[in-house]
C-alpha cells in the first residue's frame, strides 16, 4: 500500500509539473504570435514606403540619363569640331615657319611641324577634296619637302670637303694601330651634328615625304668628293714620285735582303738584245735606288756586293693580304709573314708606287664612304647609290691600271721584257686587295665588280707573255761577237739572274702569270700546299731559264780562239749562276723543281777547273821527264854537248812557254776570288812541284856557262808569277 501511495504522488508531481510546461508554452507561443504580428505589420509598411519612393525616383533617373547622353553628344561635337579646326589652324599658323625653312638648328621642331602639315594634308584629302584649305596644304607641303631637300644639300655641300692627300697617306700608314671601326671612320668627313641632321632629314624624305630625289643628290655631291680626293692624292703622289715616292710611307713590304746588281767593267760586252731590253729597266731601276740612297753597289772584280744604304720604308697594312676583320684582316692571299720570305717586295719605281698607293687610298675612300652611307641612306638604296658614287674614281683608277698594261704590252712588242718588272707590283697588290675589293663592291653592278678582276687578267696575260718570250730571248741569243775580251761573266748570265731574282719577291704573282700560259711544264698536280704547288711552279721557269742561259753559253764558249780563255768564261758564268742562286735565295726556290742543281752546278764548275788545267801541259812537257827519261849523263865531265843542248832546250821552252801563258793567263778575268785562288793554288801544285824537281836536278850540272840565261825562275819566283794570274795589272 505504501508503495502504491507513493507511485500515485510521483504521478501526481508529474502531472502538475506538466501542467506548468504546457502553460509556459501557451503563453510563448502567444507571444510569437504577436511578434511575427508585429513584425508582418512592419515589413508591410516598409514596402508600402519603398513602392512609393520608387514611384517617385524611377521618373526622375530616367530625366538624368537622357541629360547624360545629351551632355556627351555635345562634348564629343565640341571635341570633333577643335580636332578640325586644329588641322585647318595648323596650315594657317604654320606658313610662316614652313616657307621660313629648316635652317638655324630647327631641323627637329621642322619636322615636327611637317608632320602636321601632313596630318592635316591627308584630312583634308579624305574628308574634303574639294576644300581650298586642301590645295593650301599640299602647297605648304611640297614647299616644305622642298626646303628639306635644300638642306640635305647644303649640309652636304657645305661639309663635303676632298680629303687631303696627307691624311690618306696617315690612314694607310697607321692603319695597323686602328680598331676596326675607327680605321673606317677615322677620316670623319661629316661632323656629328650635320650626320645626325643629314640622317634625319633622309628619314623623313624617305617616309612621309615619298621621294628619292635626294638620294641623287648625295651620290652626285660624294661622287664629286671622293673624286676630287682620289685626284689630290694622285697630284700628291705625283709631286713625290721625283723623290722620295710618297714621303716616309710606303704601301710595300720591303725586302732588306734585296740586293742591286750594278754591272761594270768585270761584266762586259752586252748583248745588243738584251742592252736594250733588259739593261734598260734594270738601269732604270738601279737609278731610282742610287738617288735614294745616295750610294752605288759596285761589282768589284766580278764580286756583288749588297747595298747597305738601302733604306727601309713604312710598312701599309692595307697593302698587305687583307682578311675580313673577324674575317678580314686587310689586303691578301699573297701576303705572307716576313719569316716566311716568299712574297716580299721590294724596290717599285716611284710611279708604280704612286698607283699602288691610288689603289690602297681608293679602297680605304670607298670603306669610309660606305661606312657614311649606311648612316644616310636606307638600307635598301644603298648598293645603288654607292655604285654611282665610286663609278667615276674607280674608272679612273681602273683606266690608269690599264694603262700600265697597255704600256708594257708595248715594250713586250719592242722585245723590252724589263716591263714585265713595273707589272708584278701592280698585279700582286691588285690579287692582294682583290678579296677586300670584292666584299667592299659586294651588291653592285656586275660591271662594277669586274673592273678589277679585268685589270688583273689583262696584266696576268702581258706577264705571261713577257715571261714566254723572255725564255725565247735567253735560249736564242745569237750574239758572240759581242764575247768579254777576259773571259769574265757575260752580261746575259748577269742580267737573266737580275731578272731571275726579282721574281723572288712575286711568287705567287709570278705563278698566276705562269698559269695564264697554259705550258703543260707549268699544270702542277692540285694535290698538296697551295703554296708549295705555286713555288714548284715558277722553280720550273727558273730551271727553264737556267738551262737555256746554259746551252747559250756553252755555245759561246766554243766561239773563243783560245780553247782555254772559253773554258774560264764558262768556269765565271756557271760560278757566277751558283753564286747568285746561293746568295739571292733563289736557291731554296729551284730546288723544288730541280733538287740537285746545287750539285749539278759545283759539278761543271770542277769540270771546267779539270779542262783548264790542262793548260799548264805545253809547260809540263818540258820539266816532266815522263817514261822516257832524257839520256843525260849528269856528270859534268862526261856530258856531252847534245845532252847539254837538251837541258838548255828544255828550259828555255819552260821559260818561253810560261812566259806566253802568263801574258796570256794574267789577261783573263776571274771575278770570283775564292775560284781565283782555286786556280792560282792548283796551278802551283802542278807546276812549282814539277819545276823544282826538274830544276834541283840539273841546276847542279854545269851545262851551260850562262846558267842564269837559261835558269831564270826559283820555284819561289814561278810561284809569284802564277800569283799574278787573271791580274791584268800585273
Amino acid at each position: 500500500m505504501n508503495d502504491t501511495a507513493q507511485k500515485m504522488r510521483e504521478i501526481s508531481e508529474k502531472l502538475d509539473k506538466d501542467a506548468d510546461d504546457l502553460m509556459f508554452i501557451k503563453d510563448s507561443l502567444e507571444k510569437s504570435s504577436q511578434l511575427t504580428h508585429n513584425m508582418v505589420t512592419i515589413l508591410t509598411s516598409f514596402e508600402n514606403r519603398l513602392r512609393q519612393l520608387e514611384e517617385t525616383i524611377l521618373p526622375v533617373h530616367k530625366e538624368t540619363v537622357t541629360l547624360q547622353k545629351l551632355q556627351e553628344n555635345i562634348e564629343n561635337t565640341q571635341a570633333a569640331l577643335d580636332h578640325v579646326l586644329n588641322y585647318h589652324d595648323a596650315v594657317r599658323d604654320l606658313d610662316a615657319v614652313i616657307r621660313d625653312g629648316p635652317s638655324g638648328g630647327k631641323l627637329e621642331q621642322y619636322v615636327s611641324h611637317m608632320g602636321q602639315i601632313q596630318d592635316a594634308l591627308e584630312f583634308f584629302s579624305e574628308n574634303n577634296p574639294s576644300s581650298p584649305e586642301l590645295s593650301k596644304a599640299t602647297q605648304l607641303f611640297k614647299t616644305g619637302k622642298e626646303l628639306l631637300q635644300n638642306e640635305f644639300r647644303n649640309l652636304l655641300t657645305r661639309h663635303c670637303n676632298p680629303v687631303p692627300a696627307i691624311k690618306i697617306l696617315d690612314m694607310l700608314g697607321t692603319d695597323d694601330e686602328l680598331p676596326d671601326s675607327a680605321s673606317v671612320t677615322s677620316l670623319n668627313q661629316l661632323p656629328e651634328q650635320a650626320l645626325e641632321e643629314l640622317s634625319e632629314i633622309s628619314k623623313w624624305l624617305i617616309g612621309p615625304g615619298k621621294t628619292h630625289d635626294f638620294m641623287d643628290v648625295y651620290y652626285q655631291i660624294r661622287a664629286q668628293t671622293l673624286k676630287k680626293s682620289m685626284e689630290g692624292l694622285k697630284d700628291h703622289l705625283s709631286k713625290k714620285s721625283s723623290g722620295s715616292a710618297a714621303g716616309s710611307y710606303s704601301p710595300l713590304i720591303v725586302s732588306t735582303n734585296t740586293t742591286l746588281l750594278t754591272p761594270t767593267s768585270s761584266i762586259s760586252h752586252p748583248s745588243p738584245i738584251l742592252n736594250k731590253t733588259l739593261m734598260k729597266g734594270i738601269g732604270g731601276l738601279k737609278d731610282h735606288l742610287n738617288r735614294s740612297t745616295g750610294s752605288h753597289s759596285p761589282l768589284t772584280s766580278g764580286r756583288l756586293h749588297k747595298s747597305k744604304d738601302a733604306p727601309n720604308k713604312r710598312t701599309s697594312t692595307l697593302l698587305r693580304p687583307m682578311a675580313r676583320k673577324g674575317a678580314a684582316n686587310k689586303l691578301d692571299p699573297e701576303r705572307r709573314p716576313s719569316s716566311q720570305g716568299v712574297e716580299s717586295q721590294g724596290h717599285v719605281d716611284p710611279a708604280i708606287e704612286s698607283y699602288l698607293y691610288c689603289i690602297s687610298g681608293l679602297l680605304k675612300l670607298m670603306q669610309c664612304e660606305a661606312q657614311l652611307m649606311s648612316h644616310i641612306i636606307p638600307e635598301e638604296h644603298q648598293r645603288k647609290t654607292f655604285d654611282k658614287i665610286i663609278e667615276k674614281p674607280l674608272e679612273m683608277v681602273s683606266q690608269d691600271g690599264e694603262a700600265i698594261a697597255t704600256t708594257a704590252k708595248r715594250a713586250v712588242i719592242k722585245h723590252d721584257y724589263t716591263a714585265i718588272l713595273s707589272i708584278f707590283p701592280v698585279l700582286k697588290h691588285l690579287i692582294n686587295v682583290k678579296p677586300e675589293f670584292e666584299e667592299t663592291l659586294s651588291g653592285t653592278a656586275p660591271g662594277t665588280r669586274g673592273k678589277l678582276p679585268t685589270l688583273i687578267a689583262s696584266l696576268e696575260t702581258t706577264g705571261a707573255k713577257a715571261l714566254d718570250e723572255f725564255y725565247d730571248v735567253v735560249k736564242n741569243d745569237p750574239e758572240k761577237s759581242n764575247l768579254p775580251k777576259d773571259g769574265t761573266v757575260h752580261e746575259l748570265t748577269s742580267n737573266t739572274l737580275i731578272f731571275l731574282e726579282n721574281l723572288l719577291d712575286y711568287v705567287e704573282t709570278t705563278s698566276a702569270m705562269l698559269m695564264a700560259q697554259k705550258d703543260p711544264a707549268f699544270a702542277i698536280s692540285n694535290k698538296g700546299n697551295d703554296m708549295e704547288n705555286k713555288k714548284k711552279r715558277v722553280a720550273n721557269y727558273v730551271a727553264k731559264i737556267l738551262g737555256a742561259v746554259g746551252l747559250n753559253l756553252d755555245q759561246k764558249s766554243k766561239s773563243y780562239s783560245d780553247q782555254y780563255l772559253g773554258v774560264i768564261f764558262l768556269l765565271n758564268n756557271l760560278n757566277y749562276i751558283l753564286k747568285s742562286l746561293q746568295r739571292s735565295g733563289l736557291l731554296s726556290l729551284v730546288v723544288h723543281s730541280k733538287p740537285d742543281i746545287e750539285r749539278d752546278y759545283e759539278e761543271k764548275i770542277r769540270i771546267q777547273k779539270t779542262e783548264y788545267s790542262r793548260s799548264w801541259s805545253r809547260v809540263l812537257q818540258h820539266v816532266i821527264d815522263g817514261s822516257k827519261p832524257m839520256a843525260v849523263n849528269l856528270d859534268p865531265s862526261k856530258m856531252k854537248d847534245k845532252e847539254r843542248q837538251q837541258i838548255k832546250d828544255r828550259f828555255k821552252g819552260f821559260n818561253q812557254d810560261f812566259e806566253d801563258l802568263f801574258k796570256t793567263h794574267k789577261g783573263y778575268a776571274v771575278p770570283d776570288p775564292q775560284v781565283r785562288e782555286d786556280l792560282r793554288r792548283e796551278s802551283k801544285q802542278m807546276i812549282v812541284q814539277q819545276y823544282t824537281m826538274f830544276r834541283d836536278r840539273y841546276v847542279v850540272t854545269s851545262f851551260t856557262k850562262n846558267p842564269e840565261k837559261y835558269i831564270k825562275y826559283t820555284p819561289e819566283q814561278v810561284s809569284s808569277q802564277i800569283d799574278h794570274f787573271f791580274d791584268i795589272s800585273a
